[in-house]
């Protein structure tokens, strides 16, 4: 006989309590190599690693994971919708950092507010709203590859009463756009899922006007997984399928490709530090869960396997920052004029 659904209740409230504590034993250490093959092992005790590792990600996984998340995003992560990670300054998490980005993002516009404007992978479409919002004269698209965003963005962009915003389900590495047609396109943890580089720079080139501006703020590798240890390797790989993802791109590899495609870098900025509130709340949250591993493999067995994936993510990320395994970047290039 199958148990009702409210048996997840329990788990629930054991995590969202566990989530409120300090836990200074556990989480206020430094994170090191020590404690990293720790969290491995607990984590192994949790997930079929094995399993998971030599699973196929693609377009279509990619798609499973945003829209089964979508809820959990909203509940755990931002009320308000936001995908990303807060920028907050200092020791505390502060929710008003999720528009970090955006403010590094328009802050550039303070000579003159550009005519067009795109962003890659829109999410639930919090930063077109509010960007859309201050900006009433300038007009804002986006393009995003799963189903269940469009509708939630449109929505959103309905209810706030928005006439400038216009957004399009489909992949930017094709862009349905004509050439020379904005004046900024940014992306904020979503270039990260270009399969081809060579053709998501081709494409951005080609839609962006002359002296136009390319912003992409991700995570990223300083360097190569061979030149790890396999520990190192296993958790940096970890954190990227836990969204989806086979591996993070190389920060050379991309400022090399933008380059082939005709783009200027125009610098490369480091946030680990202002991400860190973030992913220390991640990792109590997450570690309500691991801490337990029979209680872990209970509630995985009754969510969707890509619903289970953001637990490596949220466990593990906290400890290859720190560790410098995975950054996190912000990548300015430049259409020349």
């Amino acid at each position: 006989m199958a148990r009702p659904a409210s048996d997840n209740r329990p788990l629930l409230r054991v995590a969202s309590s566990l989530h409120d504590m300090a836990w200074p034993s556990l989480f206020s250490r430094p994170p090191s190599h020590a404690s990293l093959t720790r969290r491995l092992q607990k984590l192994d005790r949790v997930f079929k690693i094995g399993a998971l590792r030599a699973a196929r990600l693609g377009p279509h996984e990619v798609i499973s994971y945003y829209e089964e998340c979508s809820p959990a995003y909203r509940k755990h992560h931002s009320s308000e919708g936001a995908m990303h990670l807060a920028l907050s300054q200092g020791s505390r998490f502060h929710p008003q950092g999720f528009r970090g980005q955006l403010e590094r993002i328009a802050g550039a516009w303070a000579s003159e507010a550009p005519r067009g404007v795109l962003e890659l992978g829109f999410g639930q479409g919090f930063n077109l709203a509010h960007l859309a919002g201050m900006y009433p004269d300038v007009q804002f698209a986006g393009i995003d590859l799963t189903p269940a965003h469009h509708a939630l963005a449109t929505q959103r962009f309905e209810r706030a009463g928005l006439k400038n915003v216009a957004v399009t389900q489909g992949n930017f590495q094709q862009l349905p756009y004509a050439d020379a047609n904005f004046d900024q396109v940014f992306a904020i943890e979503a270039f990260c899922y270009a399969s081809d580089m060579r053709q998501a720079f081709a494409e951005i080139a080609r839609v962006l006007r002359p002296g136009g501006t390319c912003t992409l703020f991700d995570g990223y590798l300083l360097r190569r997984p061979k030149s790890f240890s396999p520990d190192e390797a296993l958790a940096a790989e970890l954190v990227a399928r836990g969204v989806a993802l086979e591996s993070f791109q190389v920060v050379d590899d991309v400022l090399a490709e933008a380059g082939r495609a005709g783009l200027q870098d125009r610098g490369v900025t480091s946030f680990d530090a202002e991400i860190m509130p973030n992913l220390r709340r991640l990792e109590r949250l997450t570690g309500a869960v691991i801490r337990f591993p029979w209680l872990g493999r209970r509630a995985l067995a009754r969510r969707s396997p890509m619903r289970g994936r953001n637990v490596l993510t949220g466990y593990l990320m906290h400890s290859t920052v720190s560790l410098g395994l995975t950054v996190y970047r912000e990548i300015v290039l430049r259409k020349p004029a």
